[in-house]
């Protein structure tokens, strides 16, 4: 193994954290300036045109943040600014690091492994500067090879413990990310320009319109005090308080409205831009996620600056970014998820054999646990003869299963029932209580692991382990007790934290539903189906038209099977074609 690290122009204005990868390398100012290599046998720092091409052909590389190294030197290639080489693969350090629940950053990660600092002086002194400047420097050549060094201390020390199935998930994200998604970039333009009419029209509305900033409180404040009345306590649309304040203003009442709109119009704007800036030449955007972007549940987070993670469900002005997303023609976008993967594990893990005996049986989700809690007795589907109740079950199904109490029950319910359910403080109160009596195997679950991690502080160890059931470790360090409250943290060396039974169990089920939809993930890679986006439990694959019903299939047979070590684990799974994601 040979460790690789490079480094590129940047500045302030122009820097991969503001841009993201593929507009950054897309840039005319991407230039590549030092490469360093380190193996225990091998060292070399030096210009990327005098790069040593015959110690890398069919070599396996290590580097922190391959994706970033191995994009930047197929870009570096391709621009004439490096010599062609082909490695035989990419070891990511940084996700080595996240998957044993150490931070991201080489520096932080070189240091909670070592005790050892990494400074970052020099890194932060080129900024600006040109680049036969930065070649040329022997403090900046230094610690290029300092950090390929890290990088593969780190390598050598995390490689006997990071399982296979993980290198190849981490090599299939940055694949995931090659593929993409396709762009319509005409309908986004369009989107754009629309978008940019409802600024003006919003603007058209507002006294101070070209004066300041159509959203600006201050602005709001001083054309009320010239009206000769006092400004609205909050701009918040769904604030009781506005609405109160635009009835008494009429006149007055289109001000919020417009920048309310203008608001979210330049916010969508801005979202269909970024698509715009990061295509590709092959008119696809790449979806970029973070492996293991949650340490301690092992889940993917969005990443490379646009989040695919958390695409907008709604539509702004009639404009969709989904809709952008298309697939071109001959070609459809199939996509199928995990439905209601959660609450399943949750009381699989529990060995609630009621409620996993009747969703199995076919049973509804929601009605199962109205039938399992004793809530609803009735022959007919609650779907039907009670629907007000299922709206009920769905809200304690999703949100009681993990300690949530009564004032933020409140809240919950009212969200994941779309707005169903409005229940008063003493209602949720009531409800809590009674889910707490009727899942007793839940409860008895969270008290499990809560003194599971007591356990590791009577034996006076530092750092505590809950397995899920195939064996992935969640590590909690600094474990403590304090005031009867459990405190630790979930990645090494970051912030303590209150833990109590509930939360415990919610990240072993957030981490066993990872680990289910993992494996899914690489069956359907060995199947010949090429992922090109995965949101939680969704995935999306594109195919040809015609084998859209194949892929499909194929899609919900293997997101329904349970891997080997999770039998009994009553899994389900939809999905749909369509024309866009």
């Amino acid at each position: 193994m040979i460790a690789f690290d490079l480094e590129t122009v940047w500045s302030n204005a122009y820097s991969v954290a503001k841009m993201g990868l593929d507009r950054y390398v897309k840039d005319p100012r991407f230039q590549v300036t030092l490469v360093s290599l380190w193996s225990p046998s091998f060292q070399w720092v030096g210009k990327p045109s005098d790069l040593p091409v015959e110690k890398l052909a069919g070599q396996d590389l290590c580097a922190h943040n391959a994706e970033f190294d191995s994009v930047c030197a197929r870009m570096a290639i391709a621009r004439g600014q490096m010599p062609t080489f082909q490695p035989a693969s990419w070891t990511c350090t940084a996700d080595m690091s996240v998957w044993h629940q150490y931070p991201r950053s080489l520096a932080a990660s070189f240091y909670e492994m070592f005790g050892a600092q990494l400074s970052k002086e020099s890194r932060d002194q080129m900024a600006g500067l040109d680049p036969e400047t930065i070649a040329s420097n022997p403090a900046f050549r230094e610690y290029a090879l300092l950090d390929s060094k890290a990088c593969w201390e780190l390598w050598n020390e995390f490689k006997d413990t990071w399982p296979e199935k993980e290198a190849l998930l981490s090599q299939l994200t940055r694949k995931i990310a090659g593929r993409g998604l396709p762009l319509n970039g005409p309908l986004c333009q369009n989107f754009i320009d629309q978008l940019d009419g409802a600024m003006i029209e919003s603007g058209k509305l507002l006294p101070w319109n070209g004066a300041a900033p159509a959203t600006s409180p201050t602005a709001l404040h001083d054309a009320c005090r010239l009206a000769g009345i006092d400004p609205p306590p909050s701009s918040n649309e769904d604030d009781p308080e506005l609405l109160k304040w635009k009835t008494k203003h009429p006149a007055q009442a289109v001000w919020p409205d417009a920048m309310t709109r203008h608001r979210k119009a330049n916010k969508a704007a801005k979202q269909f831009i970024g698509l715009i800036l990061r295509t590709r030449p092959d008119a696809r955007v790449s979806t970029r996620l973070k492996y293991c972007g949650a340490p301690h549940t092992g889940r993917w987070s969005g990443g490379g600056g646009l989040n695919f993670q958390a695409i907008p469900r709604d539509e702004v002005e009639g404009t969709s970014m989904k809709k952008c997303l298309a697939a071109p023609a001959g070609k459809v976008l199939v996509t199928a998820d995990l439905s209601q993967i959660e609450p399943r594990i949750l009381h699989w893990l529990a060995g609630d054999l009621d409620f996993l005996s009747l969703v199995e049986g076919g049973i509804d989700l929601y009605e199962a646990h109205g039938r399992a809690s004793g809530l609803y007795k009735e022959d007919e589907p609650m779907k039907d003869f009670a629907p007000e109740l299922r709206h009920l079950c769905k809200a304690r199904t999703l949100g009681l299963g993990y300690g949530c109490g009564a004032k933020r029950f409140v809240q919950v319910a009212h969200a994941l029932t779309g707005g169903a359910l409005n229940l008063s403080f003493a209602v949720a109160r009531k409800a809590v209580m009674d889910y707490r009596k009727q899942n007793k195997k839940v409860l008895k679950l969270w008290d499990q692991l809560d003194e599971a991690l007591r356990f590791f502080i009577e034996k006076d160890e530092a750092v505590g382990e809950i397995l899920t059931p195939n064996g992935k470790p969640i590590k909690y360090f600094d474990l403590a007790e304090k005031d009867g409250d459990l405190m630790a943290a979930t990645t090494k060396g970051g912030n303590l934290k209150r833990l109590f039974g509930g939360l415990l169990v919610e990240n072993l089920v957030q981490a066993t539903a990872r680990e289910v939809f993992a494996d899914a993930l690489l069956r359907l890679e060995a199947m010949g189906l090429p992922v090109c986006l995965h949101v939680h439990d969704s995935v999306t694959v594109e195919v040809a038209e015609a084998e859209g019903d194949a892929a499909l299939s194929a899609l919900v047979q293997v997101l329904s099977e349970p891997p080997a070590w999770a039998k009994g684990l009553p899994l389900a799974a939809e999905g749909e074609i369509k024309g866009h994601y």
